[in-house]
């Protein structure tokens, strides 16, 4: 039901089309990208004269300009895809499959279960993202892993909200009941059929809360606290401003930044049809509209 629902959204909206053909081309960066640079991201380039090619303007052969280092920022670009692609993914599928699960436990068990579901959910939406990441990043350690672990902490609450709540609706049809009448366990009807139903709501959440982690990696690298040991987006914009880009060398801000915007904004444009999916309500609504 849901998956068709999906796939007519998608096609009628030639926006997300495009977005997702975006996003295909920067997980090719991510995947080729070490190949495709031009330079090595941590070579100080110099000039035929041997003089270093510090801060240089954007040009043919460096597109991106270069670094108070000398070191090319398209070059660094390109690698950098690849550890945000990675917290990306993983930070949203982490929460979602968690929310998944959570959502559908309490929404078919109800009674105490989703009541301490419910007020763990809403002890999640209270908590700031930025302090939560760095206190916890600052108690294990600088990585990937601690980032990712981070953002699932708190990401998980938005798919088990609307999991549960979906949940409730369908755990009172006929064929729940029947399945229930014949003798099945819950773990079974949960796993069989609740599962199956509401697994494509799982799945439009997978490109926001993506993007979501995205911002989020961006932030805290920015804030000298992602991994020491890779070069994302963020870290190349905390550089760019403890070098002076912001005086200096405008382009050398521009090219993570804009990366990062064009990226989430692919995301937002992917999922911005589903809206008549995830809201019943706007789907009754948008004929009426139109007529």
């Amino acid at each position: 039901m849901y998956w068709a629902q999906i796939v007519r959204a998608l096609q009628r909206d030639k926006v997300a089309l495009t977005a997702a053909a975006v996003l295909v081309l920067f997980v090719a960066m991510a995947l080729l990208g070490p190949g495709l640079a031009p330079y090595d991201p941590q070579e100080i380039l110099r000039d035929e004269g041997g003089d270093a090619l510090v801060l240089r303007f954007p040009s043919w052969s460096h597109p991106f300009g270069t670094t108070d280092l000398a070191r090319d920022v398209f070059s660094q670009i390109l690698t950098g895809a690849r550890p945000v692609l990675i917290v990306g993914f993983w930070a949203a599928l982490i929460p979602t499959v968690f929310g998944l699960l959570l959502g559908v436990v309490a929404g078919y068990r109800s009674g105490a279960t989703d009541t301490i579901v419910s007020r763990f959910v809403e002890i999640a939406y209270s908590l700031p993202f930025e302090p939560v990441a760095i206190v916890l990043i600052s108690l294990i350690s600088p990585s990937r892993w601690t980032l990712i672990l981070a953002i699932s902490l708190l990401y998980w609450r938005r798919p088990t909200r609307v999991i549960r709540n979906q949940v409730l609706t369908l755990r009172d049809t006929a064929f729940i009941k029947a399945a229930r009448v014949a003798g099945a366990s819950s773990r079974r009807i949960m796993f069989r059929h609740l599962i199956p139903l509401v697994l494509p709501l799982a799945f439009v959440y997978i490109p926001v809360a993506f993007g979501n982690a995205i911002l989020a990696e961006a932030s805290i690298s920015f804030l000298g606290f992602g991994d020491p040991l890779s070069q994302s987006w963020g870290s190349i914009l905390r550089k760019a401003f403890d070098g002076g880009a912001l005086d200096l060398g405008w382009w050398w801000m521009i090219a993570p930044g804009l990366a990062i915007t064009v990226v989430t904004s692919s995301m937002f444009f992917l999922t911005r049809p589903f809206e008549e999916v995830l809201n019943p309500r706007l789907a009754r609504e948008l004929p009426k509209e139109k007529a």
